[in-house]
């Protein structure tokens, strides 16, 4: 057969074929087989089953009647017809209407093995009108004749489709022989002897051409033969191109510019290079070779960033990008090469190598590098100026911003840049003759303490103007601005505090001079008291003298209240001398020495001192307020600076008092609640009213110099100020403060404890 269709040896596919043909051939006929033979058993069980379910209806009932007759001859009778029924093997009769369970009657024998079906049916008989089960029916039917008779149709349906399969393959094999196999095997002989110098030979089959419609065959060799002449015309085409390439490379070959070509493999193994790669140290040899490798002669310090971009643009799909980068030659010298960069991909998209035009940019690279790190010196010598520079150009309008103006302002170069001077420093408008007489002149100009408004706050600048030459630009200028307001009120401070210390020096004058006469009224009260004491031998003797009863004396003294009188005297002027002790003490200088005390004593002594202060216009009064004490017991001592903690509890409690003013009480009164606690290694102390409160935007600046939210000649803006310093810097402590408007506020300081020192 192999002779008959000239299948030569090494062909494969009409053995394929074949194989395909038969297997798929036998898979749709095993499983047609398997779909009839199925339906044909289903078939023969449904025909056993009908035979059952007519034993049910037919022969149940006259069995019974027989059994009830104890007819049994009648009763194998009908076994002997019920037998004749399709698949029947054994039936047999169980009477049960005396507890017996032995059969009465059988016919035929059990199949043997499981390929059986068996049922029981309860024979019933109808006496008096009531149901009795006289026995049971048994019937048992065989599969074996049904499989048997599958077993012969298998072999008949797979012996006939077998043939038959095998038949129509052939008859396939050949029709694909003849139409398609002998002559794919002429175009594979004929391109086995197809060669570059021989293309003159038109591929041509053995084909009856009359009448006949050309199909895929014949598109195929038309494509053969197109293909040949293609190839006739790109190989003179490429004589073409080699001729011209050789012209392309002479002139690289002359020119600054590097052709490079590496595969995307490991190391970048140099498929192609230029001769002219000598200007940077190389021989071109080394490359193609595979001495040297792309990767080797890039700087390490820019390998992975050139690696990383690479990577970048090829994933971002950009075949064409301009890196630039160092490479070292044999001798260690660097150079700084551009190189623009194009991606080839093969047919199914993956990068396959790359394209270089490198060019030695070293001595441009040089010179921007200085341009630039004498760019950034300039720029960070002026960012770093604390003074707000602003360039201006003869129109005034803004051509340089340094960092203070951003921080000044909020706005950056970008956002200012071309904008007028005045649109972002609106109050240096009547500034501008100064600007122009400056920048006209080439005179330096400056003015001092300038008003700015910010934020509701009056801040004051100082501002000088410094001309600039003409350029190419034009005139300009620069303009400083100084912040001197913290200056400026430091130097208003200074004044307040010399006053200050003017009137505390008067104040301990004053407390030294009260006690003097403040003495002589106490030991004047003290000595009326004890000459009018009748517990006093000498007084009784002097008035014994005198014919003076002065148990009478003393009673009419204590009726008329004079005794009462004289108490108060003494008890206000002990009263006057502690609040006088006080004062001296408050006004001695912050650096004594620290001691060791305990946190109740110093509050409670300072909160006697606060009693005694009230506003001179009567806007509060201390002693209307309810001071609540929570403090808790065996708190450890803390070293401190007793006037410097006083002063920082007298501002806090001068600040609660008057922060009740503005609150209407309604349903409470005005307190204050002082609270201590242990806080680690800390002493915790609590300061909170029932005022007014604060937002959160006074609450957060609190603590800053000068800001106040008293009215002008209330307060300074340094209490809370100076008390943080105290705590924070002097004692190593801790300030904060917690309020919500309408609620009131809580300062809170934290001291570090001595160190086993417990009250």
């Amino acid at each position: 057969m192999v002779k008959f269709f000239r299948i030569r040896k090494g062909q494969v596919l009409p053995y394929k074929l074949l194989v395909y043909i038969l297997i798929c051939s036998s898979f749709f006929t095993i499983l047609g087989t398997s779909i009839q033979l199925y339906m044909e058993y289903r078939n023969d069980v449904g025909e056993i089953q009908k035979g059952m379910n007519q034993i049910e209806q037919s022969y149940a009932n006259t069995i019974a009647a027989s059994l009830w007759d104890i007819n049994i001859d009648h009763v194998k009778i009908q076994l002997e017809g019920a037998l004749k029924l399709p698949g029947l093997r054994y039936l047999e009769v169980v009477e049960m209407s005396f507890g017996s369970v032995d059969p009465v009657a059988s016919l035929g024998a059990i199949p043997k093995g499981k390929n059986i079906i068996e049922r029981t049916y309860p024979l019933i008989h109808i006496v008096d009108g009531k149901t009795v089960e006289v026995g049971q029916l048994r019937a048992v039917a065989g599969l074996d004749d049904v499989f048997k008779k599958l077993k012969l149709r298998v072999f008949i349906i797979m012996l006939t489709q077998g043939v038959k399969t095998f038949l129509v393959a052939l008859f396939i094999l050949i029709i694909i022989h003849y139409m398609i196999t002998r002559h794919l095997q002429a175009m594979a002989d004929y391109a086995q002897d197809m060669d570059i110098n021989n293309l003159d030979r038109e591929l041509v089959l053995k084909r009856r051409r009359v009448n006949r419609t050309p199909d895929e065959i014949d598109m195929v060799v038309q494509a053969f033969n197109k293909m040949r002449m293609n190839l006739v015309r790109d190989i003179a085409e490429r004589k073409k191109v080699e001729e011209a390439l050789k012209e392309a490379n002479m002139i690289v070959e002359k020119s600054p510019v590097i052709l490079f070509k590496w595969r995307n493999e490991e190391g970048w193994p140099v498929e192609l290079v230029s001769q002219n790669i000598s200007q940077l140290g190389f021989q071109a040899d080394e490359f193609l070779s595979g001495k040297i490798k792309y990767i080797e002669v890039i700087h390490h310090e820019d390998l992975d960033r050139v690696g990383q971009e690479l990577m970048h643009w090829i994933n971002h799909g950009v075949d064409h990008f301009i890196q630039q980068y160092r490479i070292v030659d044999h001798s260690g010298r660097v150079y700084w090469i551009e190189d623009s960069t194009v991606v080839v991909r093969d047919a199914d998209g993956n990068v396959a190598s790359f394209l270089g035009i490198a060019m030695d940019v070293t001595e441009r690279v040089m010179a921007e590098s200085e341009l630039a790190r004498l760019r950034n010196l300039l720029k960070n010598t002026i960012d770093s100026m604390p003074t707000v520079l602003v360039g201006v150009d003869e129109n005034i309008c803004i051509n340089q911003w340094n960092k203070s103006a951003e921080e000044e302002t909020h706005k950056t170069f970008e956002d200012v840049k071309g904008l007028h001077l005045f649109d972002l420093f609106p109050q240096l408008k009547s500034e501008l003759d100064l600007i122009v007489e400056s920048v006209k002149n080439l005179e330096v100009k400056e003015k001092n303490k300038i008003p700015f408004s910010a934020d509701g706050e009056v801040q004051y600048k100082n501002i000088k103007i410094y001309p600039l030459l003409e350029s190419e630009a034009g005139r300009g200028a620069v303009v400083l601005i100084d912040d001197v307001t913290m200056k400026s009120r430091l130097e208003d401070m200074m004044i307040q505090t010399e006053k200050m210390m003017s009137v505390g020096g008067l104040a301990a004058g004053m407390a030294h001079e009260i006690n003097n006469p403040l003495g002589a009224v106490l030991s004047g009260v003290q000595g009326t008291e004890r000459r009018f004491s009748p517990s006093l031998q000498k007084n009784i003797e002097v008035a014994d003298g005198i014919g003076l009863d002065l148990q009478k004396v003393h009673q009419y003294m204590d009726q008329r209240g004079i005794l009462g009188y004289l108490r108060g005297i003494s008890d206000a002027g002990r009263r006057a001398a502690r609040i006088v002790r006080n004062m001296l003490e408050f006004s001695r200088k912050s650096e004594s020495t620290r001691a060791e005390v305990n946190v109740k004593g110093i509050l409670e002594k300072t909160l006697s001192l606060a009693e005694n202060d009230y506003d001179l216009k009567k806007k509060y009064d201390f002693k209307t307020i309810e001071v609540r004490r929570d403090y808790e017991q065996g708190l450890p001592k803390v070293s401190i600076t007793e006037t410097e903690i006083e002063q920082v509890f007298l501002n806090l409690f001068k600040n609660a008092a008057q922060a009740m003013i503005d609150k209407d009480f309604e349903g409470e009164t005005p307190n204050i609640t002082l609270r201590t606690r242990k806080d680690g290694d800390f002493v915790r102390i609590e300061v909170e009213d029932n005022g007014s409160g604060m937002d959160e935007d006074i609450r957060k600046r609190v603590f800053e110099p000068f800001y106040t939210t008293k009215r002008v000649g209330l307060g300074t803006g340094l209490g809370l100020s100076v008390s943080y310093f105290i705590i924070t810097r002097n004692h190593e402590g801790e300030f904060l403060v917690e309020s919500e408007p309408g609620k009131g506020s809580k300062f809170i300081i934290r001291l570090p404890v001595v160190e086993n020192k417990i009250d």
